[in-house]
C-alpha cells in the first residue's frame, strides 16, 4: 500500500540517508584533496613546491573574497585570532610539506602518509592534554605505526630520499591543526575559519617567498588555479559532510584519497605501487580505521 502523503520518515531512515550524504560529501573532499597534489607534480620542477603552495593559498583568498563581500563583511570579527594563528600555521605548513612530499614520491606514498592524522590525534591528545588512551585503541596506533614503518622504510637512506618522511611530517602537523579546528568550531563560523586560515597561510607563505619569485606559465597557473578551487572545494565538502554525520562515523571514508591517488598515478603518471607499500597502506588504513571507531563516541 501506498504511504500517505505528509507521513513522517522513520528516524532510521533519516539516520541512514544522512549518513549516505556524509559520506558521499567527504569522499568528494578527499578526491578534491588528492587532485591538489596531482597538480603539484604536474607543474613540473619549474615551480618548487613553496611557490606552488603560495600561489595556492593567494588564488583561493582571492576566490573567496567576492563571498565574503556579498555578506558585507559579517565573518570577519573574531576573539579567537591565537588559534587562527595556529590553525593557520600548521595548515600552510601541512600543505607545504604534503606538496613537497608528492613532488618527490609517488603519490600513493605522500597520501597514505597524509592520511597518518588519525593516529597522530590521539597521541597529542594523550602527550599535550593528558588525555588517557584505553588498550584498545593503543593496539589500533600500533597496527597503523606498523604500516608506516613498511612504507617508510627508515633506514640511512631515507635522509636522501626525504619524501616519505616529509609525507609523514604532513600527517603530523595536520593532527595538530585538526585539533585546534576542533577547538574553533565552539565558536568561530566555517566562512570566518576559512578566511583566517587562508589569509594567514597567505601572509605566512608571502614572507618565505620574498626573493624566490619568478614568471610563470599560463599552464602553470590554470594548474594553480585548480588546485586553489579544490582546496576551497575541500575546505567546504568537508563541512558539508560533518553537517550531515559525525566524523567518528564516517572519518573512515577519508582513506578513499589512497585509492584515488593509485588510480590518479596510475593514469597520469604512470606511477605504480610495490607491494610493500600496498602492504604498508592496507595497514596503515587499518589501523586509522579503527583508531577513529575507538574513538566515537559512546551511543546513549
Amino acid at each position: 500500500m501506498a504511504r500517505a502523503q505528509g507521513a513522517a520518515i522513520p528516524e532510521g531512515l533519516m539516520r541512514e540517508g544522512s549518513m549516505l550524504k556524509g559520506s558521499m560529501l567527504l569522499v568528494a573532499a578527499f578526491l578534491a584533496n588528492t587532485l591538489q597534489s596531482a597538480f603539484s607534480r604536474a607543474v613540473g620542477s619549474g615551480m618548487d613546491a613553496l611557490m606552488f603552495t603560495w600561489l595556492t593559498f593567494l588564488f583561493a583568498l582571492i576566490l573567496l573574497v567576492p563571498v565574503l563581500m556579498a555578506r558585507r563583511g559579517r565573518d570577519l570579527p573574531t576573539d579567537a585570532l591565537p588559534l587562527h594563528l595556529l590553525r593557520g600555521g600548521t595548515g600552510m605548513g601541512g600543505f607545504l610539506l604534503f606538496m613537497t612530499a608528492a613532488k618527490l614520491v609517488n603519490l600513493v606514498n605522500a597520501n597514505v602518509l597524509l592520511n597518518t592524522t588519525p593516529l597522530f590525534i590521539p597521541l597529542l591528545a594523550w602527550l599535550v592534554l593528558k588525555q588517557h588512551i584505553p588498550r584498545n585503541l593503543w593496539i589500533a596506533l600500533a597496527v597503523g605505526f606498523a604500516g608506516m614503518v613498511i612504507v617508510v622504510k627508515p633506514n640511512a637512506s631515507v635522509l636522501d630520499q626525504p619524501g616519505d618522511l616529509l609525507g609523514l611530517a604532513a600527517g603530523l602537523v595536520c593532527a595538530v591543526e585538526f585539533l585546534t579546528v576542533k577547538e574553533l568550531n565552539r565558536s568561530e563560523s566555517p566562512l570566518t575559519q576559512l578566511w583566517y586560515f587562508l589569509t594567514i597561510g597567505t601572509v605566512i607563505s608571502s614572507i618565505a617567498m620574498v626573493g624566490h619569485f619568478h614568471a610563470i606559465s599560463l599552464g602553470q597557473g590554470l594548474l594553480v588555479l585548480a588546485s586553489a578551487a579544490c582546496l576551497l572545494s575541500f575546505q567546504v565538502l568537508l563541512i558539508k559532510a560533518y553537517r550531515f554525520a559525525d566524523p567518528s562515523s564516517i572519518g573512515a571514508f577519508q582513506y578513499s584519497s589512497v585509492i584515488f591517488a593509485g588510480l590518479i598515478g596510475w593514469i597520469w603518471f604512470q606511477q605504480i605501487p610495490t607491494l610493500s607499500v600496498v602492504l604498508g597502506t592496507l595497514f596503515i588504513c587499518l589501523g586509522g580505521v579503527l583508531s577513529i571507531v575507538r574513538q566515537a563516541p559512546a551511543t546513549p
